[in-house]
């Protein structure tokens, strides 16, 4: 990439924040879900044990991304209206947050079992363009699981202290 693409690139990210509607899921993290699941596509129409293995990881991929884009992600979507002091609505109910929380992990450890098994694979083959892909997608799960869905978890609940105090104070 040119410097020029590179920093046209980086200015039109930064500004899409601004742009965005709440509730959506922010760009970066739907950029990394796409980019992932059409390499992965790439590699599984290949015939042979890689292609194979990459086509399990990408079903699974592709279930579990769009789980994620459909509930926690778009609470992340939130961050900035939450850190600005602005209440919340139209919030999943905790439990059932925690729930899918719950199901989003077990997807991860499926995912991340699959993409282990690729890895192992690539080495096992020598292709180190392989197994470099696959060790990524695995740090982007452990990710999730480390920081995006306790970050989710946090917005959720400083939107709803905030509408609790919007509540209390309108006497409502």
């Amino acid at each position: 990439m040119t410097p020029r693409l590179i920093i046209a690139a980086t200015l039109s990210a930064l500004a899409l924040p601004a742009v965005a509607a709440p509730n959506e899921t922010p760009y970066a993290l739907s950029a990394a879900h796409d980019d992932f699941e059409a390499q992965l596509a790439r590699l599984a129409q290949r015939r042979d044990e890689i292609g194979a293995a990459a086509g399990t990881a990408a079903t699974l991929m592709a279930a579990h991304n769009a789980a994620q884009e459909r509930l926690v992600l778009p609470l992340l979507g939130r961050a900035e209206t939450s850190a600005s002091g602005a209440a919340g609505a139209d919030l999943p109910d905790r439990a059932h947050l925690e729930a899918e929380l719950l199901q989003l992990h077990d997807g991860d450890v499926d995912l991340v079992t699959a993409l282990v098994e690729l890895y192992a694979l690539a080495e096992e083959t020598a292709e180190p363009e392989v197994a470099r892909l696959a060790e990524r997608m695995i740090w982007h799960q452990t990710g999730d699981v480390e920081v995006l869905y306790p970050a989710a978890l946090l917005v959720e609940a400083a939107l709803r202290a905030r509408a609790s105090e919007a509540q209390a104070v309108s006497g409502n």
